[in-house]
Order: C-alpha cells, then structure tokens, then sequence
C-alpha cells in the first residue's frame, strides 16, 4: 500500500530481498524514516543514528535483553497481565465472552514496556488508561510517515503526548533511579538493588544528557515495544486461526512453542510493521549484487515484496506456511525487523531466536510467542457477524479493531482439558 504517499513516488524502489538486505547492511546508508516527518518525536533515538553512534549506544542497551530479563518479561509479565484479562472477560453475563483482542495484547503489553524502559509505579486502572493512551500517540507519531493526511497534526499531539508522559511517567522515574545510582555510588545499597532498566542504563552512561534526550529515547522503545507489537499481534493470530481451519491436526499444536514461533516468525513475514523501510545513501555506493545509487539517492526498500520474494522463499512466499522451507542462514521472520547494524534490537523480546528451536518452557521464546499461545489457551474465534476492521488513515496495515469470541477458559491448572478446540 506504499503507492498511496505521494512523497515516496519519487524515491527508488528496492523490492527484491537481496538487494534490500545489501542496503541494509551497509553503512553507506542512513536511516532516515524517522526524522523525515517524526523527527520532532524521535530525532536522537537508537534508530535515527548514524552506524558507528548506533553501535555504540546500541552495546550499552541490549544488556537490557539478557535471557533472565527476557524470562521476566514473558513468564512473569506478560503471561500473568493477558491471563487477568482473558479471565476477567468470563465474569460477565455472556457464556462466551467477547473481547477486542487489541486492547486485551496492548495491555499486557505495556507491563513489559513498564519494566523494559522502568515505569515501575502503575498504581492502577488509571494510570495504565492514561499511559496506554500515551503510548498510542506515541505510535502514530512515530508511524506518520505513513499517515494518509494530517501528519503534522499527528505528530503534534505525539509531542504533546511525550510533554506529558515526561511529566507524569518519566520525570519521577529518572529522580528515583538518580537516587539509587547515587546511593549505590556512596555504598549505601549493593549494586545489584539498582534495577537494569533503560532509564538507568541511560543515566549510568550519558548522564550528561538534557532530560529531553533522554526523555526521547525512553518514548522511543515505549513506541517499539507496546504499539509496535500491539499491532502485529492481531496478524499473527488471524494467521495461525485460519492455519487452523485449513489444517485442522495441527490444532493440537496451540500450545507448542516450536511451532507457535515459527508461526510468529511467518506472521511478521507476511506483515511486517511498516510496508517500507527508508534510507537516504551518504556517498556513491555500489551493492555487492551490483545495483548501483548516487550519493543523495531517497530509497524506499519495499519489506512487502521483499519478504515476499519467490526466489528466497518459493513460489508460495505470499501464503503463511509456518513450516516453510528456508534458503541458509535465511531468518524465517525474512526482514520483518530490519537487518545488518540497525536490526531492531528489540527482536529477541518479540520472538526470541524466532526459529523454532524453543524446546523447552524455561528458555525466551519471545513475547509475542507467549502471547499467541496464551490467547489461544481460551480458544478464540473470529466473529462472522463482527469481523476485525482494518484502519483507513494509514497506509499500514492495521486494525482499528479485532473482536474475538472466546469458546474455552483454561482450568485453574494451566491445562486445557475440557475446553473447545480453537476456532475460527
């Protein structure tokens, strides 16, 4: 859907998965998707830096993603926050409960933003509306590249919307933790009282910062890690149901994590969170494959018919096959989070090693690996009479809703014994 932006007519398009994959390993490009219209939102951020900048800030967060982390963040906040909510959804009058399948994912979502960028004060109801309402803006400031109008205007009320995140979120966190690290630093407290967040990670090692720029990467991965995967969530889930309808023997792999990952991997395949990624070439630069671009050259680097191309992926590369053969060392995600130095760091949090190689329960699987078979633990349907809607202001695909029925509540065990099989 990129031939709706007028702007991006005049770019060169790059849709074949190779040469997209060249661009993005090479440091002869910059990002520039980012700062062209959401620059008052993100300029600075991890993913507006030049490679070396890149590099170095991106070694002193990813510390953040060690495996106990990521642990906590699927087992031990992800897992419990769906679960209240699915639960909760069975307290009402109707035996089978519906829900906006969204809005449940986003929730449970924002706890591991919480913990990820150390908002760690979420007292109740409240204050979950309030940041789920902030981190929205967030996204559609983010995304207004892809805005079908108004962009301006979205951007400023995802600025208005950082003001206020600054001041009601971030600014109380930013003072306790500059409490902690100081009384670590005087041997008050041990060291390891000191929590492992991006807030703290950040003023450990650029505590010479303005509080703006700081302020603006913790409002860069709240975007990454709540609207961003609020939104490709849904399309894993339509994808796996109607997997499901076509191949009913592998209903019985709704609680498989092996297979649930590489669903996801597929899923992200198909639909990956913006329909292009954008880069501006710095110098005159020749691909290894031979395509050549002038300096100053605007590219628009397709991820839709990239990780769509039949010569990677074989002639059914536009159907979710979630056993798909793959070429060597060829991700099953394809290029869903971007490739070379400024892959999306958050990779591992949304999928783990996204390969199917999860053998075990106490390994990262990813968040959206544990989201997709919670959900599918109460059986969800699509609802013929109320089908999910796709959004009509960008040109990403996005829902504006996706109503499911609920069919089975898990027993108190974890067990699905005695629930209906999933539907579709």
């Amino acid at each position: 859907m990129t031939e709706v932006i007028e702007e991006h007519a005049g770019m060169t398009r790059v849709s074949a998965y190779h040469e997209v994959q060249e661009v993005l390993r090479s440091s002869g490009f910059w990002p520039s998707m980012f700062v062209r219209v959401s620059g008052p939102l993100l300029e600075g951020t991890l993913m507006t830096l030049s490679v070396e900048e890149h590099l170095k800030r991106r070694r002193t967060e990813v510390v953040m993603f060690s495996r106990a982390q990521l642990m906590e963040y699927e087992l031990r906040t992800v897992v419990p926050a769906l679960r209240e909510r699915l639960d909760a959804a069975f307290a009402g009058p109707d035996a089978l409960p519906r829900v906006d399948i969204m809005h449940v994912m986003r929730d449970a979502l924002l706890r591991v933003t919480a913990k990820i960028v150390g908002i760690d004060h979420l007292f109740g109801p409240a204050d979950v509306d309030e940041l789920r309402d902030l981190a929205e803006h967030f996204g559609e400031g983010s995304s207004a590249e892809w805005a079908i109008h108004d962009r301006e205007a979205v951007v400023a009320a995802a600025v208005a919307a950082k003001d206020r995140f600054g001041e009601r979120f971030f600014e109380p966190a930013r003072r306790r933790r500059a409490a902690l690290l100081a009384a670590a630093a005087r041997g008050e407290i041990a060291d390891a009282e000191v929590p492992n967040d991006l807030i703290t990670l950040l003023l450990r090692n650029y505590g010479d910062w303005e509080p703006e720029k700081l302020l603006r990467e913790v409002v860069f991965y709240v975007t990454a890690s709540a609207n961003t995967t609020t939104h490709l969530a849904p399309h894993v889930l339509q994808e796996v149901l109607r997997h499901f309808a076509r191949n009913p023997g592998d209903r019985a792999k709704a609680g498989d994590l092996s297979f649930l990952q590489r669903a996801v991997s597929e899923g992200l395949r198909l639909h990956p969170t913006v329909p292009a990624l954008l880069r501006l070439a710095l110098e005159d630069v020749t691909l290894p494959g031979g395509r050549a671009f002038a300096a100053g050259e605007q590219l628009l680097l397709d991820l839709n018919a990239a990780n769509r191309d039949e010569r990677v992926f074989g002639p059914t590369a536009g159907e979710f096959d979630p056993y798909r053969p793959l070429p060597p060392r060829t991700t099953a995600y394809g290029l869903a989070f971007g490739d070379g130095a400024h892959t999306c760091l958050g990779r591992q949090v949304a999928v783990g090693a996204g390969n199917g190689s999860v053998e075990r329960d106490d390994v990262p699987a990813g968040v959206l690996t544990r989201l997709l078979q919670e959900v599918l633990r109460y059986a969800p349907a699509l609802d013929p009479a109320d089908p999910p809607i796709f959004r009509d202001n960008t040109a990403t695909m996005r829902f504006a809703r996706f109503p499911v029925v609920l069919h089975g509540r898990p027993s108190a065990s974890g067990r699905s014994g005695g629930r209906c099989p999933v539907h579709v």
